[in-house]
């Protein structure tokens, strides 16, 4: 972890151990990869460290090998969460954290997906910099306003938007938005359905269709975006922390995703798990770091910091925030999807299913080799097919944006 986010996170231990005397160490992982084979291995290994981020399908296999302490344990007890707490936290963050009636892990490093855009393109072509499309087709409408092909060569000089060939964040969001969801009930994968369909097929058709945008299997969209080259983007709402540090040639725009037949997005990043110990006082000492970092003025200097998501609803109107989105007008309607956000599938088959989906779903669909029914029936098969014969080290196709945190 490196630039404003390993500078947010070393001042908030400092000041922690300023307040307690309980010294942090902050172990980078450098990526989520390593990070779950290493919090595997340490399981098995009966080293683990005493909290750790975790995403919920790691901590659903972790919870089998009865690795993980509920925070449950702590907030009941003395030193814990009153009920108004509790009640503070985003109610979709803390149902996440939950299993069984009781909270499991906690809220820490979480965001919504955003679109960033170019408003001076915006107004060039006409369109209302203060008015981001809400529903699919007025993107496609704007997207088209803001595709521009000078020479009439066939390549557009300018696109309206552009995004990895691998953008499963936005299809399962797209998925959520025309009323079905990753897994169903019984936990098996249910994304092939009609609903899943048309959510592929709307972003083959940005590609193919209406000629609109086009993939990149890394971050070439991001350079053409900050170049002007193209005008919509979807990222995280975190992604903003690189982007102020960035010379950005024109004005920026941040605004929620449009919708289809309901607003939906899903929550996204780590919570905090804290490990069992055979020694109390190291949990008691985590439990205390834990409670730190959800405290309403920590969570709002963490986000205003980092552009994360603050956990608690008392945070948006703490200074640090209210200034947060004065200088960046759009921000808190973005931060604002929380309230129809929904969690990221804690099913054990997502560990190694995620990234089924993205190389055997979304890339030959949006290549144009499969139709999105014919490349998600296969993804889908497959996942079902080995669904609880999952490795032991998965492999998450994500970069890790925050280390592990042991406590002593």
């Amino acid at each position: 972890m490196g630039g404003p986010l390993k500078a947010t996170l070393d001042t908030l231990t400092g000041g922690f151990r300023r307040e307690t005397g309980i010294a942090v160490s902050a172990v980078n992982m450098g990526n989520y990869t390593a990070l779950s084979q290493k919090l595997m291995a340490a399981s098995a290994a009966g080293n683990l460290p005493e909290i750790t981020q975790s995403y919920e399908a790691w901590t659903s296999q972790l919870l089998e090998k009865d690795a993980v302490r509920p925070f449950q344990d702590f907030i009941a007890g003395p030193g814990g969460l009153d009920p108004a707490d509790l009640a503070d936290i985003f109610p979709v963050m803390l149902d996440e954290c939950s299993r069984n009636g009781g909270v499991v892990t906690l809220p820490f490093n979480k965001s919504v997906p955003v679109y960033y855009y170019n408003r001076n393109l915006f107004a060039a072509a006409g369109l209302d910099p203060d008015r981001f499309p809400e529903t699919w087709d007025g993107f496609v409408g704007a997207a088209r306003k803001l595709t521009v092909d000078r020479d009439g060569d066939g390549r557009p000089e300018q696109w309206g938007t552009a995004f990895p060939i691998t953008s499963l964040w936005l299809f399962q969001c797209l998925i959520l938005q025309h009323g079905a969801d990753v897994f169903d009930s019984s936990g098996r994968a249910a994304f092939d359905g009609p609903e899943g369909v048309e959510a592929l097929q709307l972003m083959a058709d940005l590609v193919h269709k209406h000629r609109v945008g086009y993939t990149t299997t890394g971050f070439e969209h991001q350079n053409d975006f900050l170049a002007g080259r193209v005008a919509m983007i979807q990222g995280s709402s975190a992604s903003l922390a690189f982007l102020a540090l960035q010379k950005i040639p024109f004005q920026l725009g941040i605004a929620p995703l449009p919708g289809a037949r309901r607003k939906a997005v899903v929550l996204s990043g780590t919570n905090m798990a804290m490990m069992r110990q055979e020694d109390s006082g190291a949990m008691e000492a985590a439990w205390r770091f834990a409670r730190y970092l959800i405290r309403t003025d920590i969570t709002a200097r963490w986000s205003a910091e980092t552009s994360y998501l603050p956990v608690r609803r008392s945070a948006f109107g703490h200074q640090l925030m209210v200034a947060k989105f004065r200088q960046y007008p759009g921000l808190e309607r973005a931060y604002r999807q929380i309230e129809y956000a929904w969690p990221e599938p804690r099913e054990v088959a997502w560990l190694t299913g995620r990234a089924i989906v993205e190389e055997e779903a979304l890339q030959p669909a949006l290549k144009g080799l499969k139709t999105p029914e014919e490349a998600l029936q296969h993804a889908a098969g497959k996942i079902n097919k080995q669904y609880g014969r999952i490795d032991e080290n998965p492999w998450i196709s994500m970069l890790a944006l925050l280390p592990i945190v042991i406590v002593s």
